[in-house]
């Protein structure tokens, strides 16, 4: 049986200051002294708050190495770097793993993590978890405000990257917590935890209505009634995006999204919850645009439609700049597959294509881009380039997969960075340049691969 602390089972709240809270064979503390049991029991409604980015490391891969038990029980993280690192490794399928997690003011908000199939890596691969809400900014509905280190925008579902035309801030339509779930934590040679393959996923999150939904938020707290149905979403930080995990993910209920669906390929370490209905007024299944002979045929499928008024094609030539080309009729309301089609018969070389909504209230939201054109080149261009403070970040749409020579000048002239073989995929992809300390002025990347060179100027302000 495990030894229940005085200081653990009756004391309340306690904050762990120290640098590292190590929870491994010895997971029942007190502040003198650890007992070598592999549980750490929080009995008797206790609370653990980790703070000043300390780590609670749990070495044992067993579900109940955490155990509440006679009360709720209560692990504080609230901030990104918070963090609880549990060393579940790679023969885990099947067990569920449940952190009992609190906001800052004790309403519990457990997140469970079931394996449905193990990852590869070492013995001592973990994943990492931690949470907080609106309360570490002054800004409540904004969470691009406060936004975890890795997410660059809250940009509405399916507008891709900063800066793309039409992006909006659609913070209003998410729960202002987040969620950190990590299976890439650094690694050292002696403490290796990331794994080598990720293992997929079943998740939980639990959320206050009233303290995780803030006023000027659209998702109306606290009536329940009227409560807006809520998906969990990812951001990917390899396309910068967050809208290819659609977020209608998992069974929701007021206070809750469970059974979220997590395979290896999308399993990111940003999480938070959004308003399913709000990213567009319809679902759009497929988009593409291509030669044909002489024109360019844009072709679309909608999953369904929700008050769709009208779809306008619009055409740009430098991926900023975009004028209307003609107007598709909408569905209206529709449940089924749809399909659409628009033809360019007057292209201009390689051109960015996309789709404008509109539903039956004027209100509009833009797709994701497409490039085409009926020259000789494949498709192979520069969408959009921009400094976010640290990084250069190339939005390059490829027309199957290569390999590039990049390299960056200054405003002088003179190459400050180069990779002799940057490989880039088939379709968008985002490549960084580390420019920390960069001098302001106008700089110039430059591509050299299998159709010549591609440039961009970027100004760094």
């Amino acid at each position: 049986m495990p030894q229940y602390v005085p200081f653990l089972s009756k004391l309340r709240p306690h904050r762990w200051l120290a640098s590292a809270v190590i929870v491994g064979c010895a997971v029942l503390m007190t502040p003198q002294a650890a007992f070598a049991q592999a549980r750490l029991v929080l009995n008797n409604d206790p609370w653990l708050v980790i703070d000043n980015g300390a780590w609670l490391v749990v070495g044992n891969p067993a579900p109940n190495a955490i155990t509440v038990t006679g009360g709720t029980g209560r692990i504080v993280s609230e901030d990104e770097f918070d963090r609880i690192r549990w060393n579940i490794g790679t023969a885990a399928a099947g067990n569920v793993y449940t952190i009992p997690f609190a906001s800052a003011t004790g309403t519990s908000i457990p997140l469970t993590c079931g394996i449905t199939a193990d990852g590869t890596g070492p013995a001592s691969a973990s994943i990492t978890f931690s949470t907080y809400n609106h309360t570490v900014s002054a800004a409540t509905w904004d969470n691009f405000v406060y936004r975890p280190s890795d997410v660059t925008h809250m940009n509405n579902f399916d507008t891709g990257v900063v800066p793309t035309p039409g992006a909006t801030n659609e913070s209003r339509h998410v729960v202002d917590r987040f969620w950190m779930i990590d299976p890439g934590v650094a690694a050292t040679a002696t403490a290796p935890y990331a794994y080598t393959t990720k293992p997929a996923l079943s998740l939980g999150f639990r959320y206050s209505p009233t303290e995780d939904i803030q006023s000027l938020n659209l998702l109306t707290p606290p009536d329940v009634a009227a409560a807006v149905p809520l998906g969990a979403q990812r951001f990917n930080t390899n396309a910068n995006i967050w809208g290819d995990y659609a977020p209608g993910q998992g069974a929701w209920a007021p206070g809750s999204v469970v059974g979220v669906v997590v395979t290896p390929a999308n399993f990111f370490r940003s999480w938070t919850l959004s308003d399913i209905a709000n990213p567009l007024p319809i679902e759009l299944a497929h988009f593409d645009a291509e030669c044909s002979g002489t024109y360019v045929t844009v072709r679309w499928t909608t999953a369904s439609e929700r008050d769709n008024d009208h779809f306008t094609v619009e055409r740009s030539t430098d991926g900023v700049t975009f004028q209307a080309l003609g107007q598709v009729d909408g569905a209206g309301n529709s449940h089924g597959l749809i399909e659409y089609s628009f033809i360019d018969h007057a292209p201009v070389g390689t051109a960015f294509y996309r789709l404008r909504q509109t539903d039956t209230s004027g209100d509009h939201d833009y797709s994701l881009l497409r490039v085409a054109g009926c020259d000789e080149g494949d498709g192979t261009t520069i969408v959009n380039a921009w400094h976010d403070g640290h990084d250069l970040n190339i939005l390059v749409n490829a027309g199957g997969e290569q390999v590039h020579s990049v390299r960056l000048f200054g405003a002088s002239g003179k190459e400050i960075w180069n990779n002799a073989a940057v490989a880039l995929p088939d379709g968008l992809s985002t490549v960084r340049i580390p420019v920390t300390g960069i001098a302001t002025g106008i700089h110039v990347v430059r591509f050299d691969g299998p159709r010549g060179p591609m440039t961009r100027r970027i100004p760094i302000l």
